[in-house]
């Protein structure tokens, strides 16, 4: 029986000296790390939506009652294309006697003008035979432009996107009669956050539009950021495999825009791009840091963040250098010192 004590007894501190020495073997923790790069080629992802670069509201000069609106909405229209025209009756009125002033003014003056050179009336006669003239001919000139202004037409080629007014309608000079949209020509509107800025000014920034995939150029941008809600950016597509009668694209659809920027050109050779992901902060929320592998143990380093780059990255002006790894993944669950075996992204 004592035998059989003994025996259980060795085996128990058997056991405790394995665990013992287990608890007290260094542990590895598996992490991911990538090498830090000073440059790099930034993506970002936006939401943007069609507008028309032609786009304008049709309206009269003169005042009268509509007589002929040949147009329906969605109809598309030629440029010169009659839109709507209104009684021209009072105006070819006022035309004919403005015709016939200017007429009588304009030989009145051919008269004074041969009599002043036989001396036969004074200048002052003459000057004032002259100032008939100009007067009878701006007042022929508007009533000639009025009525041109009796018909409205196409200024360029585009669609009937709404009709403001009815047919026999009386409408006022500047009332609007239509509103005509050019759905060949096309732009998209997107806006992007302030910190963005700075990738609109690198080197030929390219953005793919998908409604399917197409290239397009930057066309315009505001480096202010109108009441706070981000930078306007306008891009046009030139992508000549867009076929605008296929695809049906009209103003008002959306569409998605991949950004893609070299800010390399843009920053100091010693800044860095990483991923956000190996970016971490103490409860102050006032500084950052990253871990930093050396001989495959991980050392806090803290970090200088410029701003975010898009898709999950920022870039650092300080506190990193390009060819240094980094751990990207588990930041919160090292402690300083600590091995680590490195999995390379």
């Amino acid at each position: 029986m004592k035998n059989i004590y003994v025996i259980a007894l060795a085996a128990i501190l058997f056991q405790g000296c394995g665990q013992k020495k287990e608890m007290t073997a260094p542990a590895t923790r598996p992490v991911k790390t990538t090498i830090v790069e000073s440059r790099s080629v930034i993506r970002k992802d936006f939401s943007g939506i069609v507008e028309a670069v032609e786009y304008v509201k049709l309206a009269f000069r003169v005042s009268g009652q509509i007589i002929s609106l040949p147009v329906i909405e969605g109809e598309k229209v030629k440029k010169g294309q009659l839109i709507a025209a209104i009684d021209p009756r009072d105006i070819a009125l006022q035309y004919a006697a403005t015709k016939s002033a200017y007429e009588t003014a304009s030989a009145q003056v051919e008269r004074n003008k041969r009599l002043l050179s036989r001396q036969a009336i004074s200048v002052q006669e003459y000057e004032i035979s002259l100032s008939n003239y100009q007067k009878a001919k701006s007042e022929y000139e508007l009533s000639s432009n009025n009525m041109r202004d009796t018909k409205l037409t196409a200024p360029f080629d585009g669609s009937i996107e709404k009709r403001l007014v009815e047919n026999y309608q009386r409408v006022n000079s500047g009332e609007g009669i239509v509103q005509l949209v050019n759905t060949q020509n096309l732009r998209i509107k997107f806006t992007i956050p302030d910190a963005y800025l700075y990738l609109l000014r690198a080197k030929d920034p390219r953005f793919l539009v998908e409604f399917d995939v197409f290239k397009a150029r930057l066309e315009e941008y505001l480096d202010i950021s109108t009441e706070g809600t981000g930078i306007p950016v306008s891009i046009t597509i030139d992508d000549p495999s867009f076929d605008r009668d296929l695809y049906a694209v009209k103003p008002g659809f959306t569409c998605s825009i991949r950004f893609t920027a070299d800010v390399g050109p843009l920053v100091q050779d010693s800044w860095t791009i990483i991923p956000l992901s190996a970016v971490f902060g103490e409860s102050d929320g006032n500084n950052m840091y990253v871990w930093v592998v050396e001989d495959n143990k991980v050392h806090k380093r803290k970090i200088v963040v410029n701003a975010p780059t898009g898709e999950a990255q920022v870039l650092v002006s300080e506190g990193l250098k390009p060819g240094e790894q980094i751990v990207i993944a588990g930041v919160y669950q090292l402690v300083e010192g600590e091995s680590i075996k490195s999995i390379d992204k």
